[in-house]
């Protein structure tokens, strides 16, 4: 589950950075880096990194509107496989 959660992480990161959105394109870039990072951290703390991909995929749909969309949804379906994972550190 975890590595699930880093895969989806990182392809949800690196394609929102490149969402044609107007107005506010570069709190979706900024967003889209910090679910890249906390993608990176999903083998080592699930939980955290699950939290923080969930919380940049919500601003992202907030922030970017539409064109977000499927990215956002691909993050957010990472972060909840992160989080799932963190019963395998555990085992």
């Amino acid at each position: 589950m975890r590595v699930t959660g880093l895969i989806l992480g990182l392809i949800g990161s690196v394609w929102g950075m490149f969402v044609p959105a107007e107005g506010l394109r570069w709190l979706v870039v900024v967003l889209s880096l910090v679910g890249l990072i906390a993608a990176c951290c999903a083998m080592a703390y699930p939980k955290n990194a699950g939290i923080i991909m969930i919380i940049a995929a919500i601003l992202g749909w907030i922030f970017g509107k539409g064109p977000f969309g499927w990215p956002g949804a691909v993050l957010l379906i990472g972060g909840i496989f992160a989080l799932s994972g963190q019963g395998e550190l555990k085992s």
